[in-house]
């Protein structure tokens, strides 16, 4: 990152609201949600005033400010005095976050990542990677794929008699496979958390970035992993040695399950679709230190 990074105009992909809110009351002893401002100038005898309907933001925000968007009503006023104005001013969830990026720049609070920079539990931080989705889960999307097709071209069309009972039930197989394969894909994507990894940063670790899913701009992620992306959030998790790693299953049934049964079941599947003369993406289920884990409350281009 270079710059300014405090004068940056950003457009969040995953913005945590809650988090942003919370951390900036923290900050300031709570928070003012409007800002009126009243001035008073001689002119011609008019009272212009504005009256407009609002709008609330969503879920838990809608009892915490509201912001005045519409054209409304108008309602003109003869009078002798002069004119009085009013404005209010407000925040977006977006200027709110840029709000609180600047207090914890200035602050002190937030550690840009950097060749030098050893990561701690509970540090702020902010950095620069190219992010991609969870690779299991990645893996997983191109078996279901690829056993579709396998199932699609090893199926006979429907007027030609069967030869025999060979090839159904090598597409039964097939079938029952795919099943497995959505079943269990199924309950990597269940929850209101899902994980998102980094490339290298510069610092020599990983990343492993859990995000709450109801942030999200796009739920399919697609906006997520292509480009260069800043990550604002706090880590929670430090691996420094290779021994050790976080677990991309984690969350699921499948994590009790002893590592050596769970690559013969996956070897199992890229065999199958190697049989069909496939290409397999690298399995994966695991994120080798040096790694970190992070929880974002932004992450921005």
């Amino acid at each position: 990152m270079s710059g300014d990074v405090k004068s940056e105009l950003i457009i969040p992909v995953y913005l945590n609201q809650r988090a942003v809110f919370d951390l900036i009351a923290m900050l300031q002893g709570g928070i003012s949600t409007v800002t009126r401002i009243s001035a008073s100038e001689s002119q011609s005898d008019k009272d212009l005033q504005q009256y407009g309907a609002t709008f609330g933001l969503k879920k838990a925000f809608s009892t915490l400010f509201k912001i005045d968007l519409s054209g409304g009503r108008k309602k003109t006023t003869e009078a002798s005095s002069g004119i009085q104005k009013a404005e209010e001013r407000v925040h977006t969830p977006a200027s709110m976050f840029q709000s609180l990026r600047e207090n914890l720049i200035d602050n002190g609070d937030l550690k840009i990542v950097d060749s030098e920079y050893l990561p701690e539990v509970r540090d702020f931080i902010e950095f620069s990677a190219q992010l991609r989705k969870n690779p299991i889960i990645q893996t997983m999307d191109t078996f279901v794929g690829l056993m579709e097709m396998a199932i699609l071209f090893s199926d006979e069309p429907a007027q030609k008699p069967k030869k025999g009972k060979g090839k159904s039930r090598e597409i039964d197989e097939n079938k029952i496979i795919k099943k497995q394969m959505e079943q269990f894909l199924e309950s990597l994507k269940t929850g209101d958390t899902v994980d998102i990894v980094s490339n290298e940063l510069v610092c020599g670790f990983k990343t492993v970035i859990t995000l709450e899913r109801e942030f999200l701009n796009d739920p399919t992620m697609s906006d997520l992993v292509d480009g260069q992306f800043n990550v604002l959030g706090k880590v929670i998790r430090v691996i420094d040695s290779e021994d050790d790693a976080i677990s991309l299953i984690r969350k699921t049934a499948m994590s009790a399950m002893p590592e050596k049964i769970m690559k013969e079941a996956f070897s199992s599947f890229s065999a199958l679709a190697t049989d069909q003369g496939f290409n397999i993406p690298t399995l994966e289920l695991e994120i080798r230190g040096p790694v970190i884990q992070v929880l974002p409350i932004a992450i921005f281009a």
